[in-house]
């Protein structure tokens, strides 16, 4: 790597990592290029030399969350003896933290926004991440097609018992009670 490129790397990564936490604290509506620039402890023309816009940070910093958010929902899969445990497990880190921090913070309510590609692109992460939870079950590609869709649903379901949850309590309930129910279901067959 050339010591321009590192360079442009780490002002793209300090630009992320500030990003971050001023998206999470006031939504993507909210924060403006100048926000980010002052966050980065950097002038907005630097800025704008690594992201052309706030959409483009907006989905570095989406992305960079998904990828924090999977790697560590993975670490933990593997101490877990169940397919029931590991569905829970990461459909509760999945759909819990998310709702606490928007409860805390309303405005972040815009980093969970299908409207923008990188949100609805974190769910098709996530989405392949819990069919490779199901396949472990089984493993033979094609033997139960439905696995896609089964963790589409849960996707989508997780997405709901957001908006319909009183607090973070019954959130999780809702979650342990649809994995259970999907895994003995899918263990049925």
């Amino acid at each position: 790597m050339t010591e321009i490129h590192e360079a442009t790397l780490a002002r793209r990564q300090q630009i992320v990592a500030a990003a971050t936490a001023t998206f999470l604290r006031y939504g993507y509506a909210r924060t403006t290029m100048g926000d980010v620039a002052r966050a980065a402890n950097m002038s907005r023309p630097t800025l704008y030399a690594a992201f052309p816009d706030k959409e483009q940070v907006f989905d570095a910093v989406i992305r960079g969350l998904v990828e924090a958010k999977i790697a560590q929902i993975r670490q933990q899969l593997a101490s877990l003896p169940s397919i029931a445990e590991k569905l829970r497990w990461a459909c509760t880190s999945w759909g819990v933290e998310g709702y606490e921090l928007v409860r805390a913070n309303p405005d972040a309510r815009d980093v969970f926004d299908l409207g923008f590609c990188a949100v609805r692109d974190s769910y098709d992460v996530f989405e392949k991440l819990v069919t490779d939870i199901l396949q472990e079950q089984w493993p033979l590609q094609g033997a139960v097609p439905a696995l896609p869709d089964a963790a589409r649903m849960l996707a989508a379901a997780i997405k709901g018992f957001k908006d319909l949850a009183s607090d973070s309590d019954e959130l999780r309930r809702m979650i342990a009670s649809l994995t259970d129910m999907v895994a003995s279901q899918l263990m049925a067959k």
